[in-house]
């Protein structure tokens, strides 16, 4: 019987542990909802071309200029494998454009 009080009170420990550190970690503030919601075809394009080969640390780790971008982006389109139409392209690009303007300067 110590035992089974043992696990259940150790399992809602936990329960409440996760209900205590989740929430905050995956609350947005009205502004990014309202940011998301508006860009939400733009980040999806880019979920589905880009982040199947690529994490979003990786592809935005170095701050790069739009031109930069444009040859990246190029290059990325020409692999065979890529299949991005230009409309995705342009998607791709307004994307990394609008995350290079709001992300935060790294250390």
């Amino acid at each position: 019987m110590k035992r089974f009080a043992f696990w259940a009170a150790g399992g809602i420990a936990l329960i409440l542990l996760f209900f205590l550190i989740v929430p905050s970690s995956q609350a947005q503030s009205e502004a990014e909802k309202k940011f998301m919601k508006e860009h939400e075809e733009e980040m999806a394009t880019f979920m589905s071309k880009c982040s199947g080969c690529h994490s979003l640390q990786r592809v935005f780790a170095k701050k790069r200029s739009r031109e930069e971008w444009t040859k990246i982006l190029s290059n990325m389109a020409a692999m065979p494998h890529a299949m991005i139409s230009k409309e995705e392209l342009q998607k791709i690009q307004k994307w990394i454009d609008l995350m290079e303007t709001s992300l935060m300067p790294g250390p």
